[in-house]
């Protein structure tokens, strides 16, 4: 009898044995819902593993960073294209309404939910979660060594004092301390001149403000709009004619990239404020 369960187990360790040390299969049909995550799944894996990507992807700002996703099919997050799409592996953020979360769960395919990154820390985070889903851990670990490489030059060109910066063009809208923007800021050797979360201003406040330098993201700098003619006043014109600078702001998403927008960004504000 013993020798009849020794080899029974024997058996299943030959059947089950290779199955289980075997690694699971990297995804191949691999969909995105937003485009933060669009960006970090161009970074990591070849166009022939997606699936899809987000219309937005086909925008002229992450172009210049992801310029296969003009090749890519789309998506736009209807019903419809993710059930067509029979993914295997669905990237999407944390904020789903219930009737989504269903409609995902019912395609069989692994949800990973990505949540914002608004530090380098976090930048780290959700590029190994990401990384680790489509398993790719390598190219994100290179990801983030080239980041961590940009930001080591920026803390060699950090200036004494920090320079006093506006985020401008957004309606009023000036971002303030503990998102993005602001942790680029402090790693450039710089600071929002809004004290708070956010603020908004207007034009006279601004300038009472006296920030050292505008900044305006350029994801939507092509597009007219009814608040263009704020960016252009004269009295503005006259104070910053020579310190407003245009960064590429990636619709605020925490990307490996980020770090190097705020080296670009560096050398912008620091030559503006030299004259």
């Amino acid at each position: 009898m013993m020798m009849r369960l020794a080899g029974a187990a024997l058996l299943l360790s030959l059947v089950w044995g290779p199955a289980m040390a075997a690694p699971a299969s990297r995804p191949h049909r691999i969909m995105s819902l937003k485009i933060c995550t669009d960006a970090l799944l161009m970074d990591l894996v070849p166009p022939s593993r997606i699936a899809s990507v987000t219309f937005m992807a086909r925008e002229s700002t992450p172009l210049k960073f992801w310029p296969q996703g003009a090749r890519l099919q789309i998506n736009h997050g209807s019903a419809e294209e993710i059930l067509a799409a029979k993914p295997d592996l669905i990237l999407t953020d944390p904020f789903m309404p219930p009737q989504m979360r269903a409609l995902l769960a019912r395609t069989g395919a692994k949800i990973v939910e990505v949540p914002p990154a608004e530090n380098f820390d976090a930048i780290r985070a959700v590029t190994r979660q990401v990384a680790r889903a489509v398993g790719e851990e390598a190219r994100g670990e290179a990801l983030i060594a080239r980041m961590d490489a940009d930001l080591k030059a920026i803390a060699a060109r950090r200036p004494a004092y920090p320079i006093r910066v506006a985020e401008w063009g957004g309606g009023g809208y000036v971002p303030g301390r503990g998102g993005l923007f602001d942790a680029m800021l402090r790693a450039i050797g710089a600071e929002t001149i809004e004290k708070n979360a956010m603020g908004y201003y207007d034009v006279e406040a601004l300038i009472a403000a006296r920030p050292d330098v505008l900044v305006y993201g350029d994801t939507y700098g092509t597009m007219p709009t009814l608040r263009d003619d704020q960016n252009m006043h004269p009295a503005l014109l006259a104070r910053y004619a020579n310190r407003r600078i245009a960064y590429s702001s990636l619709y605020g998403c925490g990307l490996p990239e980020t770090a190097l927008v705020a080296r670009k960004l560096q050398a912008a504000v620091i030559a503006a404020t030299a004259q």
